[in-house]
């Protein structure tokens, strides 16, 4: 009879520890201790769901439709379906799904959420304007017509990823993230194919 090296108990445990060292080595790259930052890889630990980009980023991987109204209400927006329906989420329900509804969730600021003339610049109870170039992750650029959530800078001062809802008539009508060429002026931004904006932070 062949005998076998080890017995066959310490086989199935050398198996067993070789999958859980495989195991754990997978854990440890999609937790970013192997490929963290600084480390020439990829940047793969989640976003922190308690910070402004963390909430926001929620509605981004549910790709939460646009709509001027809490969930299940009716939707004044002529380009929108007239009731508002979403995925039922109850934190998110009573908060309307447009631009400003979003950075309102984001901020964890009251529902429904506020409306783009209630930011800086033109209302400073809850946020006030920034220079452009001192924008930071969970920020915000505003003008009188839509606002978006600042993510983070891919070329500070010159390309920048934003989160927004665009709107129902958009090709995308659902909150989603971009990345687009931006040129500063002081507090402005002005967002290539997106407008000008004036960079803003909550209080």
């Amino acid at each position: 009879m062949t005998n076998f090296p080890l017995p066959i108990a310490s086989c199935s445990c050398t198996v067993r520890a070789v999958k859980r060292l495989a195991l754990l080595t997978l854990l440890g790259a999609c937790a970013g201790t192997i490929d963290g930052p600084g480390s020439g890889g990829d940047d793969q630990t989640p976003p922190d769901d308690s910070s402004a980009v963390g909430r926001a980023m929620q509605w981004v991987e549910a790709m939460v439709p646009y709509c001027q109204a809490p969930n299940h209400k009716p939707d004044a927006d002529a380009a929108c379906p007239s009731t508002c329906n979403r995925p039922d989420v109850p934190e998110w329900d009573p908060y309307r799904s447009d631009c400003s509804g979003l950075v309102s969730w984001a901020w964890d600021l009251p529902a429904p959420g506020r409306i783009t003339d209630t930011f800086a610049p033109y209302d400073t109870t809850v946020s006030h304007a920034i220079t452009a170039s001192d924008l930071a992750p969970g920020d915000a650029v505003n003008n009188d017509h839509h606002i978006m959530l600042f993510k983070e800078w891919v070329t500070p001062g010159s390309e920048a990823t934003f989160i927004d809802e665009p709107g129902c008539s958009s090709s995308e009508p659902y909150a989603r993230e971009f990345t687009a060429d931006v040129t500063l002026d002081g507090q402005t931004i002005t967002v290539q194919y997106h407008g000008t904006f004036t960079a803003i932070r909550e209080d």
